[in-house]
């Protein structure tokens, strides 16, 4: 397995772990999916060390699970750690839209609007968006240039794109999303870390109201 070119000394259980968050950010592991050493090993052609420490490190962050057998499997994301994941969301994407309205640079609005007409442009399906999506909000928590703030958004990503994995294909993201986006963006253009903060909350309630409804429904149809 080659090393990550941007980060040529990461060590490789470090980019083991990071490729399986990735998956479970996009959806890509199913909820309750086994997960072993030796599937990891052959995925990601390493041995079975840093496979285990990065299972083990997901086993810590609540991303995986383990079963009576042993085997780690990937969290169920049901109502009630839904709704305590995008309670601590609120309050990160909160604090760090006030930060970023304090901090931010001409540069950093630049590539802030950059994302934004990429949005603008139409992503092609709920995947492309929900990069796009993932890449504006990333670049509001660098903005904060708060490491806590940082660290902990990147959990509640992973965390969001597992409740995600639910509801893919699901989500009414077209008709309210661009537009909230463009309101935080205007408050932390002006300066404005009471409105970015409100802007941030009502766009965070916004998308826990669908996803937990969303959520709902596949569990009322099982």
């Amino acid at each position: 397995m080659k090393n990550d070119a941007s980060k040529p000394d990461l060590p490789l259980a470090d980019i083991v772990y990071g490729q399986v968050r990735d998956l479970l950010r996009q959806g890509e592991l199913a909820p309750g999916q086994r997960l072993s050493e030796s599937e990891l090993c052959d995925r990601f052609q390493v041995s079975r060390t840093p496979a285990r420490e990065a299972i083990h490190r997901l086993l810590n962050e609540g991303f995986l699970t383990q079963g009576s057998g042993g085997r780690p499997s990937v969290a169920e994301i049901d109502i009630a750690a839904a709704e305590e994941i995008y309670d601590m969301r609120e309050a990160v994407e909160c604090l760090a839209a006030r930060l970023a309205a304090r901090k931010a640079t001409t540069e950093d609005l630049l590539e802030l609007r950059a994302i934004l007409d990429e949005q603008r442009a139409g992503p092609a399906g709920e995947t492309e968006f929900l990069d796009v999506n993932d890449r504006f909000h990333g670049c509001i928590y660098r903005i904060s240039a708060n490491r806590y703030v940082q660290r902990t958004a990147s959990i509640l990503l992973v965390s969001a794109g597992m409740i995600r994995g639910s509801t893919h294909g699901k989500y009414d993201y077209d008709s309210w999303s661009l537009a909230e986006h463009e309101e935080i963006y205007r408050a932390i253009e002006d300066g404005d870390s009471v409105a970015a903060e409100d802007a941030m909350r009502r766009h965070t309630r916004h998308g826990r109201f669908q996803r937990i409804a969303l959520l709902s429904r596949a569990g009322a149809r099982k």
